[in-house]
């Protein structure tokens, strides 16, 4: 028997999720907004003060302070300021101030080149990706041969760790965000990607600028990392340690940048009105840009990811309109509770299927993001849908699910069964 997808459906049930909390931060501590300014003095305390001549890690000044919704915070908030490079986050004020990782560094570029603004440990708020140029003059109107950070979605890592992924012999990076690229030491980059979005072959670049050399690869997201960026990763300058003046490495380049997220590729984008070829690599944490036009010293630079991301969150784009809590009827199925708190397991009925036949299954989240059962199911002798062997089916929801109506949807996927009443 042929296995074909109708458009019939013959079972849908809805179930709506209510508002259930996560366990969020308590605690009377208030954060400690200073630890913002000292993580800014360690790491561009000296470029301010004249000390030394280098390009910004975070930026002259900060632009705003504010808390953020974070289902995890403090009362589903944290503490965040924005830089033009980045974004610094006290996520928990309990936790001591003077440690590290006390304030952490927000994953702008991911979210931007994704559509998701991160609202909780594993909880999204979905956005038209950011359509901002990645690098050079703001604005699509004077700059309209740039990509923007939309056109990195192809070639970006965004959702899956690479080490639970093949590598594949693509030389130029990631397939549909979450390949990984396979380590390439000695190649030049040779790869752009142009204005819309497609890879374009550049090998007069490549043969131009040999400090574009890859020379390390990172297997945590899987990305080879250029000479020019390397070396830039790995400086070493003045750093104030214990109230002097010491040579040391001038930032931890995990905790600034990230992992590589993407493969280095060059891209063509205008800097005050006048074209450049500039090669560009989205980490993480940051974005780095290598302008071989520059002064040495000033040829390797951080983009403006945190000025990118306030004015995509906060004014191009707008949070999704508020979960929809009016159920329609089910059609052909119960389920039992009908609606209840994130955390609630529902028992789903799902009937008008003739005994034996295969039954594709997926479910609908609030969102309109669908997610497929990993198998198929079956009709038992009654007509009802099983999965792996088991009437009714189980809707297992977390308390950190999205909240709203979701959908439970089975489709007989046997070409001569008609369909039932919808």
């Amino acid at each position: 028997m042929q296995h074909v997808r109708r458009l019939g459906l013959f079972g849908l049930v809805l179930v709506s999720l209510l508002i259930a909390g996560v366990p969020a931060v308590r605690g009377n501590t208030p954060p400690d907004e200073g630890a913002f300014q000292r993580v800014w003095e360690a790491a561009d305390g000296a470029v301010a003060s004249g000390e030394v001549e280098r390009p910004w890690y975070w930026g002259p000044a900060s632009a705003f302070t504010l808390d953020e919704a974070y289902n995890e915070g403090v009362e589903g908030t944290r503490r965040v300021q924005y830089w033009d490079k980045g974004r610094m986050e006290i996520s928990n004020p309990n936790d001591d101030p003077f440690s590290p990782w006390y304030v952490t560094s927000g994953l702008l570029p991911i979210e931007m080149i994704s559509g998701r603004v991160q609202i909780g440990d594993t909880r999204f708020e979905r956005r038209e990706r950011a359509q901002i140029p990645i690098a050079g003059d703001p604005g699509i109107a004077n700059n309209p041969e740039a990509p923007t950070y939309a056109d990195f979605f192809d070639v970006t890592t965004l959702f899956l760790d690479s080490r639970l992924q093949p590598i594949t012999n693509d030389p130029i990076g990631p397939i549909a965000a979450d390949s990984a690229a396979p380590p390439r030491f000695g190649d030049l980059v040779a790869e752009m990607i142009d204005m819309n979005g497609d890879i374009v072959r550049r090998p007069d670049l490549a043969a131009q600028y040999p400090g574009t050399r890859l020379i390390y690869y990172d297997g945590v997201l899987s990305h080879n990392i250029p000479e020019v960026f390397w070396n830039f990763l790995q400086q070493i300058g003045p750093m104030p340690i214990n109230g002097e003046a010491r040579q040391d490495m001038a930032f931890d380049w995990l905790y600034l940048m990230g992992h590589p997220a993407s493969e280095p590729y060059w891209i063509r984008t205008n800097i005050d009105g006048v074209p450049h070829d500039l090669l560009v690599q989205v980490y993480e944490r940051r974005v780095l840009t290598y302008n071989p036009a520059n002064e040495p010293g000033w040829q390797v630079e951080l983009g403006n990811v945190g000025q990118h991301y306030y004015l995509w969150r906060y004014e191009l784009t707008c949070p999704p309109p508020p979960p929809n809590f009016v159920r329609p009827p089910n059609v052909n199925a119960t389920v039992s509770p009908e609606e209840g708190p994130a955390g609630t397991d529902f028992a789903v009925y799902l009937t008008g299927f003739e005994p034996g036949e295969p039954v594709s299954l997926w479910l609908t989240l609030p969102d309109d993001s669908v997610l497929e059962a990993p198998e198929l199911g079956a009709a038992n002798a009654n007509g009802e849908a099983m999965f792996r062997g088991v009437a009714p089916i189980t809707i297992f929801t977390r308390t950190d699910d999205p909240i709203g109506v979701w959908a439970l949807t089975g489709q007989a996927t046997a070409a001569d069964t008609p369909p039932s009443a919808t």
